[in-house]
């Protein structure tokens, strides 16, 4: 069996986890939401999309698929994955927390933090930066790892803006100018979720990697096909990412929003949201996630001709 691989040197922000694409960060005492019910959108031109405080929760449940003839990974293999005819099935939690805003010497910029952990493991922080241009990512910082050590990006990527709509494109070059990311906002309309359903927009992204086949030595395409749901100062409340090359689908990964834990002090988000969730999904439920009548990154993919 060939062991799985996915392509390590992609930037992190667009290949295996949850991006929470955030601005600056504040205070805040702890409170949840309860008994909204908003369906009018409202002008938010001008708004930073995201403006997380420092300390704000969101909680994710992750399952990915990977084909049955592919060996799994070491750490893929630990987190107890379930078996069909055709894939494996992994499932586990991510929590993501707003840490709040830093200096960060090597950018000379003071940054918004994200720290990330999967089955309670720290894994590592992202950095974000609000501007002109929208919302940058800078890279991540992972756990055991010093700052000046850290594959930070030498520009920032505008992963989203405020006044984006459906139709609108960007380019982004992360860490290869020679394989750059293209950004392509889908659409608007509700999404469903276990914390609740959220106005929301939907974002792709796609892009390829050539690189050399570890056997014969000719040059391989991987592709990578991603979609975010993102609500307005929420985050992203939904991700599908799909893997493949010119042959078949290497893995696929769905994550959807558990649970969000914003702070009292801050407003409401009368526009994004319609209804909050009930019961909070359990991880011990490891049944496959219902299908979403919105488009996924494997049904574009398969408009295009890819596997």
């Amino acid at each position: 069996m060939k062991r799985l691989q996915p392509p390590s040197d992609l930037v992190r922000i667009i290949a295996g986890s949850l991006v929470m694409v955030v601005a600056g960060c504040e205070p805040w005492n702890d409170s949840e939401l309860s008994g909204l019910d908003h369906t009018t959108p409202q002008d938010t031109s001008g708004i930073a999309y995201f403006t997380p405080l420092a300390g704000e929760v969101w909680k994710y449940r992750i399952q990915k698929e990977i084909p049955i003839e592919l060996r799994l990974s070491e750490a893929d293999a630990s987190l107890r994955p379930q078996r069909t005819d055709t894939a494996h099935l992994i499932t586990f939690e991510q929590v993501r927390t707003c840490t709040g805003e830093r200096e960060i010497d090597r950018l000379g910029k003071k940054l918004t933090t994200i720290a990330i952990s999967e089955n309670g493991k720290t894994l590592g922080e992202e950095l974000y930066q609000i501007g002109p241009k929208g919302i940058l990512s800078w890279g991540w910082i992972p756990a055991q790892v010093e700052e000046e050590d850290a594959p930070l990006l030498d520009e920032g990527v505008t992963i989203a803006s405020p006044a984006m709509e459906p139709g609108q494109s960007w380019e982004s070059l992360g860490r290869d100018p020679d394989n750059p990311f293209l950004f392509r906002v889908i659409e608007r309309g509700p999404v469903t979720v276990p914390a609740g359903t959220f106005q929301s927009i939907r974002i792709q992204i796609t892009s390829k990697k050539i690189t050399p086949h570890p056997v014969t030595g000719e040059n391989q395409v991987t592709y990578l096909k991603r979609s975010l749901w993102l609500a307005e100062e929420v985050g992203v409340i939904k991700e599908d990412i799909v893997y493949y090359d010119e042959q078949h689908v290497q893995v696929k990964q769905h994550a959807e929003l558990v649970r969000w834990i914003p702070p009292s002090s801050r407003p409401h988000p009368k526009s994004v949201i319609i209804k909050t969730g009930g019961r909070e999904g359990s991880l011990e439920d490891r049944r496959s996630f219902k299908k979403d009548p919105t488009t996924s990154p494997e049904d574009d993919a398969n408009k295009e001709g890819s596997p």
